[in-house]
């Protein structure tokens, strides 16, 4: 099935590389704005952190959080790319349109549940990681459910599909040593590429799912964590 995935995305991808790499460029830069203002703290240093410090590093963290649905943009974008529509700037910002209370927090309790499971072990953190994936997808196309609902339902379709998942991240690891060893630049292909096809890998598991109910809340699956 891997196989199968990325030659649908090569075949999408297909004369919209070039737009999507520059909405890639713009999605960058955007995320590195609140790195911009995080201080540079050295982690051997005993002393506290100055006034000026804590100031840059809260407001760094809050411009983190404000900007938080452009990754939930992105994932849309390569979705909707995926299933045939030509790559548009305006996808990228459609999550701060409607629901922005909830397109920041589903990105937030997805970190936080990932950090607090890679706090037993890295193992765990990783698995966590593969069964939230599907977060920002599941937010496109069912947008009447809470950023914790869509945290569960991502766990119940990635049930016994984790490996799939993971599988299909190590075929690009060649790809990814490629974006390394051209010091970032091979990303612009390497990663709208990764993007589309996981974006394809979705909607596999969403056709297979059909027709489908609505198990978020049942007694099984706890919301979320």
């Amino acid at each position: 099935m891997t196989a199968q995935w990325k030659q649908h995305a090569q075949k999408m991808l297909t004369g919209n590389r070039w737009l999507l790499a520059g909405i890639l460029i713009l999605f960058v830069v955007l995320n590195g704005i609140p790195q911009s203002f995080a201080p540079t703290i050295d982690a051997e240093s005993m002393e506290p952190l100055t006034s000026t410090e804590m100031t840059l590093s809260f407001l760094s963290f809050l411009l983190t959080l404000l900007i938080a649905p452009l990754t939930i943009g992105w994932s849309w974008l390569v979705l909707s790319v995926s299933r045939g529509d030509k790559p548009a700037v305006s996808k990228l910002f459609e999550p701060f349109q409607t629901g922005y209370v909830k397109h920041v927090l589903a990105p937030f309790f997805v970190g936080l549940f990932i950090f607090l499971w890679a706090l037993l072990l890295v193992i765990p953190g990783i698995v966590k990681a593969f069964s939230y994936s599907l977060t920002n997808y599941i937010l496109r196309d069912q947008p009447e459910l809470s950023a914790l609902e869509a945290i569960t339902e991502s766990r119940r379709m990635m049930d016994g599909h984790k490996m799939d998942a993971f599988k299909l991240v190590l075929s690009f690891i060649g790809w990814f040593f490629v974006g390394v060893l051209t010091l970032g630049i091979g990303f612009l292909y390497v990663y709208p590429y990764f993007s589309t096809t996981y974006a394809a890998f979705y909607d596999s598991l969403r056709g297979a799912d059909q027709p489908r109910t609505n198990h978020v809340g049942t007694p099984d699956m706890e919301q979320g964590f």
